[in-house]
C-alpha cells in the first residue's frame, strides 16, 4: 500500500454491528486514490473525527460509500474519507454483469462523473444553428428527419411506437435515419451550443424510449441496420459524454442502462455474423466499435474490441482504397462521403491520442483523386450510387488545404490549376478533361468525359462496367441514370440494370455479378499525347465467357471516338446504348447512315455516327429517365445499337456542337495496323482520329 502508514487499530473501534456491514463488501473493485493533504477520519463513539492528512499520493482499497464519506482500508484498519476528495480506480476489468449490484451501480456511476472528458467523434455534418433549430422543433413535437418527407411528429416520447406511429415513404433512409438517433445528435449538438439542459432532458427521454422498444439480444433488422448500429454508437457516445457531467446525471440506474446498451452494441459490432465485409457498413462497424473500445477501456473486452476493430478495419481499407486512394465502391459521391468519414475520424483519433491502422496514411490521397472526378460544372459522374446535384466548396474538409480541389470547385477562381488533362484512378476511372482554362472560352464549357470500370464487391454496384459520360459545353450529353434513391420502387431496380447504362451488354441479359467475376473488370490505361486522349478499359462481366473491351478517343476538337469489340465463343445479339441527357430532342436522323442528330432549347447539338455494322445490325431511339436527384425520373431520350455475331465491332463516332455544324462525311482507312477515321464538318473542315490495332 502507498502512501502513509497508518496504526493498527482505531482509537475507538467501530461497532461489531457495523463491522459486520462492512465485511460482503470487503472485495470491492475500487480502490481510493487520495490527493497530498486529503483527510482522514475515523470514528470516534457516534463521531467522526479528524485521524490524519495524506502526505503523498494514497490509493486505499474501497470498501463502501457511507454518506457523504467512502470507507477505505488499510490494512486491518476502516477509515473514512469525504467521497468529494476520492478519485475512484478501478482494479479489474468491468464486466456487464459488474455494472450491476447495489455497491458497483453506484460506484460506476460515481465513476462515470468523475472520468476525463473526451472529443466525440461527430458523424453527421450539421452546423450549431442548424442544430439549434432543429432541437427547437423537437421539443415541440417535430423531429426534424434529413431524407424526406423530413418530418415526424412526436407528441409524447414515451408512448411513441417506433414502428407504427413513423409513415410509410418510399425512402428508406428516412427510417435508417430515425433509428441511427439523428433527433439524438440534433439534441446533444444544440446543448453543446448552448449549454440549455432541456435539449439534454429530452435526449435522454428518446434514448431510454429506444433502448426500451428494441434491445440488442431481440435486435431487429430495421432498427439494428449494419450501418444504423454503428452510426447510433457515435451519437450515443457524444449524447453520454455531454450528458454525465451535466446536474441531469443523477440516477446510477441510467448509469447502468446507459452502458449496458454500449456494451451491448460493442459485442454486436465484434461479431463476425453481424459484421459486413467489403463495405463501407463495415468500415463504420470497425470505426464505432474502435470508438466503445477507446472511450471505455474499463470494459474486460475491451482490448479484444480494439484488437478486432483496427485489424479489420485494416483489411477494409486495404479492399476498398487503391494505393493512389481512389475510393473502389465504384460511386464518386462515396469516393467524398468516405474520405469526409474517415478524415473526420483520423481527426477524431488524434484529438484523442488514439492510435489508428497503418493503412489510414492512404486517406491523405483521396482530395487529390477528387480533382479530376469534378466536371466543369461541379457535379460528379453518376456512376454508381452517385447523386449529381452541384458540390459545395466545402464538399470535403478544408477544402483550400488542397489547391487542386479548391481550383475545380470554385471553377478557377480559387488554389491552383492541375496540370494533368487525362488521369487513371486506381483500375476503376478514366478521366479526360478538354482544358482547365483557355482563353477564348469558359471554365464551364469544357469537355469532361468519363469511363468506369471494376467489380470489387457488391458495395454500390451497377451493371455499369465501361460505361461512360460525356459533358461539355456547358451541359450533359451522355449521362448515367443515377441511383434514383434507396427504395424498393421499380424505378430503383431499373437503375440498376444494365440496360440503365452507357455500355454494352447481351440482349435481354444482365451482367454477370457473380462473386467469382470481382476482380474480372478495370481500366487498363489512360493516355494522352499532342493529337488526341485515349482510355481502354476490360470487362469480363459482360457473361456466357464473353470479353468486351472498350477504347474512348477523345481528338481535343469535342468528337469523341467510341470504339466497342466484343468476342465470345458463341454467337449472340449485343446491344450497345447511350442515354443522352435530358432536354435533347431528336432533329435529324438517317436510318440507313447510323446517323442521328439531338439538340436542346440554346442549340446545343450531339451527333452520334455508326461506323461500322453488319447486315441484320439496326440503329433505333427509345425512351429512358434519368434520376440526376432523389427521386427524380425525368424522361429522356436513348440511342440504341444491335450486332450479332461472336466478333462484334461497334465504332461509333460522338460530336458535341453548338454552331450548327454537323458531320457530314465520314471515312474509314486501314493502314499496316493503324486505323484511320476521316471525318468532314458542314463548314469544310476535315478532321483526322488514328487508333492503333482495332480492326
Amino acid at each position: 500500500m502507498n502512501g502513509n502508514e497508518v496504526g493498527d487499530t482505531m482509537e475507538h473501534s467501530i461497532s461489531r454491528q457495523f463491522v459486520s456491514q462492512l465485511t460482503p463488501w470487503a472485495s470491492s473493485d475500487w480502490n481510493a486514490r487520495l490527493a497530498p493533504g486529503t483527510m482522514l477520519y475515523q470514528w470516534k463513539g457516534k463521531q467522526v473525527v479528524p485521524y490524519m492528512r495524506t502526505s503523498a499520493t494514497t490509493e486505499y482499497r474501497l470498501i463502501r460509500p457511507y454518506g457523504r464519506y467512502t470507507i477505505v482500508r488499510s490494512r486491518s484498519r476502516q477509515l473514512l474519507v469525504l467521497t468529494s476528495t476520492v478519485e475512484l480506480i478501478l482494479t479489474r476489468p468491468l464486466t456487464k454483469a459488474r455494472l450491476g449490484g447495489s455497491l458497483n451501480r453506484v460506484l460506476v456511476h460515481n465513476y462515470m462523473r468523475q472520468k476525463a472528458a473526451y472529443t466525440p467523434y461527430t458523424y453527421e455534418r450539421l452546423a450549431d444553428d442548424q442544430a439549434v433549430t432543429f432541437a427547437d422543433q423537437t421539443l415541440n413535437g417535430d423531429w426534424y428527419i434529413p431524407t424526406a418527407p423530413h418530418r415526424i411528429r412526436v407528441d409524447d416520447v414515451e408512448s411513441f411506437d417506433w414502428e407504427r406511429d413513423v409513415p410509410d415513404v418510399d425512402s428508406k433512409s428516412f427510417r435508417f435515419q430515425l433509428h441511427y438517433w439523428t433527433t439524438v445528435n440534433q439534441l446533444t449538438r444544440a446543448y453543446r451550443q448552448t449549454g440549455r439542459l432541456d435539449y439534454l432532458a429530452y435526449a435522454e427521454r428518446v434514448v431510454l424510449s429506444w433502448t426500451k422498444r428494441y434491445p440488442v439480444m431481440r435486435a431487429d433488422r430495421v432498427a439494428y441496420n449494419e450501418h444504423g448500429t454503428a452510426v447510433r454508437v457515435f451519437h450515443l457516445l457524444s449524447f453520454w459524454d455531454a450528458y454525465r457531467k451535466t446536474e441531469l446525471h443523477r440516477d446510477p440506474g441510467l448509469t447502468e442502462r446507459i452502458l449496458s446498451v454500449v456494451y451491448d452494441h460493442a459485442v454486436l459490432l465484434a461479431s463476425p455474423t453481424f459484421y459486413r465485409m467489403r463495405h463501407n457498413h463495415g468500415l463504420f462497424q470497425d470505426m464505432a466499435l474502435l470508438a466503445i473500445a477507446e472511450t471505455f477501456p474499463e470494459f474486460d473486452k475491451s482490448e479484444d474490441w480494439a484488437r478486432i476493430a483496427r485489424a479489420r478495419l485494416d483489411d477494409q481499407l486495404e479492399t476498398s482504397l487503391s494505393e493512389d486512394g481512389t475510393h473502389l465502391e465504384h460511386s464518386p459521391g462515396y469516393h467524398v462521403y468516405v474520405y469526409h468519414t474517415l478524415a473526420r475520424f483520423s481527426e477524431w483519433a488524434g484529438l484523442n491520442g488514439i492510435l489508428l491502422p497503418r493503412r489510414f496514411e492512404t486517406i491523405r490521397h483521396m482530395p487529390a483523386q477528387l480533382v479530376y472526378f469534378v466536371k466543369p460544372n461541379r457535379t460528379l459522374p453518376i456512376f454508381g450510387d452517385t447523386s449529381g446535384h452541384i458540390r459545395p466548396f466545402d464538399m470535403v474538409p478544408d477544402t483550400r488545404d488542397f489547391p487542386g480541389l479548391a481550383y475545380a470547385l470554385s471553377g478557377g477562381t480559387e488554389g491552383s490549376q492541375p496540370t494533368e488533362l487525362v488521369k487513371r484512378l486506381g483500375t476503376q476511372y478514366a478521366i479526360m478533361r478538354e482544358y482547365w482554362a483557355h482563353p477564348k472560352r469558359v471554365f464551364s464549357d469544357a469537355t469532361h468525359i468519363t469511363m468506369t470500370a471494376g467489380y470489387n464487391g457488391y458495395a454500390h454496384k451497377h451493371a455499369d462496367d465501361l460505361s461512360l459520360e460525356l459533358y461539355g459545353l456547358g451541359r450533359d450529353f451522355i449521362v448515367e441514370t443515377g441511383r434514383y434513391g434507396y427504395t424498393d420502387r421499380t424505378e430503383r431496380t431499373q437503375a440498376l440494370r444494365v440496360a440503365a447504362h452507357n455500355t454494352v451488354h447481351r440482349l435481354g441479359e444482365e451482367l454477370d455479378l457473380s462473386v467469382e467475376n470481382i476482380g474480372q473488370s478495370g481500366i487498363v490505361s489512360v493516355e494522352q499525347d499532342t493529337k488526341a486522349s485515349v482510355a481502354r478499359g476490360v470487362s469480363r462481366l459482360i457473361g456466357n465467357g464473353a470479353t468486351h473491351e472498350r477504347r474512348l478517343i477523345y481528338d481535343k476538337a469535342r468528337t469523341l471516338l467510341v470504339y466497342d469489340r466484343i468476342t465470345s465463343p458463341e454467337p449472340d445479339l449485343f446491344v450497345q446504348r447511350f442515354h443522352l441527357g435530358a432536354g435533347l430532342e431528336l432533329v435529324a436522323e438517317s436510318g440507313t447512315a447510323r446517323d442521328v442528330l439531338f439538340r436542346d432549347v440554346n442549340r446545343r447539338s450531339i451527333q452520334l455516327v455508326q461506323l461500322m455494322w453488319s447486315d441484320g445490325s439496326y440503329m433505333e431511339i427509345e425512351s429512358s429517365h434519368v434520376a440526376s436527384r432523389d427521386f427524380e425520373w425525368v424522361p429522356r431520350k436513348q440511342v440504341v445499337s444491335v450486332e450479332y455475331g461472336t466478333d462484334v465491332r461497334y465504332l461509333t463516332l460522338i460530336r458535341l456542337d453548338r454552331t450548327d455544324n454537323p458531320i457530314v462525311e465520314t471515312k474509314i482507312e486501314q493502314r499496316d495496323e493503324t486505323t484511320i477515321v476521316t471525318y468532314r464538318l458542314a463548314s469544310g473542315s476535315k478532321h483526322v482520329i488514328k487508333v492503333l490495332e482495332i480492326i
